[in-house]
């Protein structure tokens, strides 16, 4: 007998965001992924001064903001014809890169720990830590962590301990971090220095010795506590290598690039030929299952649709998106040494492979940053400054990073006027519905998983945790999505 489980709200998530499947015999037999709520973003650039979109684009998430900004630079620069400096280019690498790595704290500790650790654990704790005492006196008194019925939580409480420690020091580290982006950015969120041709901070000694200070921080706790105990969880939750896998394919943009060896290159991978270079003009956007007409506007009664969000694909396929999509574009094989234990032998998508990419990258991206920042040359300009009466016509293209996979941005304008603005954000790539027949990345992840317990009881809907747990190892943004 097949019954519907529908999540909607879908929680510990940016934006609004509903999951519907169907279930038979105790397993997933279809998926239906919607966006809830229209932003509009892409219209409201129209008739604008273009380098509003440096601007006004970070304003579309309350979590990914800066990247916004940076990609729309880019693709500003693009279209004005004009070269960054170096000085420029160093502090937007700076602030892009230990944003992307707070963003992978955030998403580890605080929206995906509550799916696997039991926080009422603590209150076992006999010894004498009182930082111990004060998280069991937080979690007792909080209906965040109120105890809820978890068919598979963590059951080793010295672990759950550490795990709830590493909660509360990521809420610190963020800040600190926070602190140093703000050194450079102006401030945080939505740095205002962000603009075509670099930045407009007058980055002190002082100013960059506290970014420094802030990068150490949370490079440390990026490799004493995040990426260990992300390999803990895999280690308790080793099946989920074989849970949420999506179509398989892959694509990923330059990042990072300022060193002698790239951190990223742009490519895609996909499972009908392998690896190769990534093309902006192989980049679909399909509105056929979206509440949007051929032009774009909203279309709020349209028959044929059922989520917001638009559905992308490269060369007709749908992609996976993201840090996991990064590793795999890149055959990065330090990440594949840390798969192998788990009897991994290649970069494939599952919920516990994304989770494990978020935790190495950001390893691997606090290594680069303390690298760059001796680079920065005092004196030496931040900005090679846009001339703001000039009246550009033309196309510019910005292809960037978020912490949630590729950021692309075009603008086209006509003497010096927005008349279209387009955004192909990670959550859109991920997220997308199904289209003639062929379903969304999100979607076919959630097709043929197993809900219930680990020995496969089936049980009631709400306690369908394995749902969430696929959907949120995306770390699913819609704020961005329905853009």
């Amino acid at each position: 007998m097949t019954k519907r489980i529908s999540i909607d709200p879908v929680t510990r998530i940016e934006g609004h965001l509903a999951i519907e499947t169907s279930i038979d015999g105790g397993m997933v037999t279809d998926a239906r992924v919607a966006g809830r709520m229209y932003r509009g973003f892409e219209q409201l650039l129209i008739g604008r001064h273009p380098i509003d979109a440096a601007r006004i684009t970070q304003r579309i998430c309350g979590i990914c903001h800066e990247v916004h900004g940076i990609a729309a630079s880019i693709a500003l620069e693009d279209l004005y014809g004009l070269k960054p400096t170096e000085n420029g280019l160093i502090l937007r690498d700076l602030i892009l890169g230990l944003h992307l790595v707070t963003d992978h704290i955030f998403h580890f500790y605080q929206l995906t720990l509550p799916d696997y650790v039991d926080f009422s654990l603590i209150g076992q704790y006999r010894g004498k830590d009182q930082r111990v005492a004060e998280l069991n006196r937080i979690f007792k008194n909080s209906k965040t962590f109120a105890p809820v019925k978890m068919i598979d939580a963590i059951e080793d409480v010295t672990l759950s301990i550490e795990l709830a420690l590493g909660y509360t020091e990521a809420i610190k580290v963020r800040k600190e971090a926070g602190s140093g982006l703000a050194s450079l950015g102006g401030k945080v969120p939505f740095c205002h220095s962000i603009l075509p041709g670099g930045l407009t901070t007058d980055v002190t000694s002082d100013l960059l010795m506290h970014y420094a200070s802030a990068l150490r921080q949370t490079t440390d706790f990026v490799n004493r506590t995040y990426l260990p105990q992300a390999l803990a969880l895999a280690e308790n939750f080793n099946r989920y290598f074989s849970i949420g896998q999506s179509h398989g394919n892959f694509y990923g943009n330059n990042g990072f690039m300022l060193l002698e060896k790239p951190l990223y290159t742009a490519g895609v991978s996909r499972v009908k030929d392998g690896r190769g270079p990534a093309r902006f003009d192989q980049i679909e956007e399909v509105n056929d299952a979206t509440f949007l007409d051929e032009a774009g506007h909203p279309q709020h009664n349209k028959a044929s649709a059922y989520s917001w969000v638009k559905a992308m694909y490269y060369d007709g396929t749908p992609m996976e998106v993201g840090p996991l999509a990064r590793m795999a574009v890149n055959d990065d094989a330090d990440f594949m040494k840390l798969l192998r234990p788990f009897k991994q032998e290649s970069i494939k998508s599952s919920v516990m492979s994304r989770i494990l990419a978020r935790a190495h990258e950001a390893s691997k991206i606090c290594t680069y940053l303390q690298q760059l920042l001796p680079r920065y040359q005092s004196g030496q300009p931040t900005i090679n400054a846009p001339d703001m009466l000039a009246k550009p016509t033309g196309t510019g293209q910005g292809m960037s990073l978020a912490a949630r996979g590729a950021l692309n941005h075009q603008v086209t304008a006509k003497e010096g006027k927005v008349t279209a603005y387009q955004l192909q954000v990670p959550s859109t790539w991920n997220f997308g519905p199904t289209v003639k027949g062929v379903r969304g990345t999100v979607e076919q992840a959630l097709v043929g998983t197993r809900i219930g317990s680990a020995d496969g009881q089936e049980v009631a809907g709400k306690d369908a945790i394995e749902v969430g747990r696929i959907v949120r190892s995306f770390d699913p943004c819609l704020a961005c999505a329905i853009h």
